[in-house]
């Protein structure tokens, strides 16, 4: 080995120094474009601020409005119909009753295929009820209102959603 300065340190010296210059100018470039961004953003905000003054004071110089004027036809209510459930007597001659049960008063004798509104209340407890010869049934009261408006409760075997007739039913 000898002890003379050869060419290599050079070289690396002239690459890390190349290196160094080339950074340096990446980073002026970097910081000019973020310091423009912000020139720019002051300016903007500057401009908004200037609006916001001028429709500030156009606001305080314009005369505060009358506010006891009536419209000359207030906008109507809005009417809205809810669809009531409709329910079909299935039994023709079923008895609508003041009450859930067979213990009360009878008010109306409904016909096969009659529409009342479904009102919503089912009895808590279900009652078994003997419809015909070969047909038992264990079901809950429903609320019903006519088509003359009466209310009132009908067995929930004798009502139905669709259009049918109870199969096995004493008509009598």
């Amino acid at each position: 080995m000898s002890n003379k300065p050869g060419l290599l340190p050079k070289v690396e010296i002239l690459v890390i120094g190349i290196f160094f210059i080339g950074f340096l100018m990446w980073a002026v470039s970097k910081c000019n474009s973020t310091r423009r961004l912000y020139r720019q953003q002051e300016a903007f905000d500057a401009a908004e601020q200037a609006k916001a003054d001028s429709l500030e004071s156009l606001m305080s110089e314009m005369a505060p409005l009358d506010t006891t004027i009536q419209p000359v036809n207030p906008p109507e209510p809005e009417v809205k119909k809810e669809r009531v459930p409709v329910l079909y007597v299935t039994v023709n001659g079923v008895n609508m009753r003041t009450g859930p049960g067979l213990r009360f008063r009878i008010l109306e004798r409904l016909e096969l295929y009659d529409e009342v509104e479904f009102l919503g209340e089912v009895s808590d407890t279900t009652q078994e009820i003997k419809l015909g010869e070969n047909l038992l049934t264990n079901e809950p009261w429903v609320k019903v209102k006519t088509q003359k408006g009466n209310q009132g409760w009908i067995y929930g075997a004798c009502v139905d959603f669709y259009k049918h007739q109870l199969q096995g039913v004493d008509t009598e």
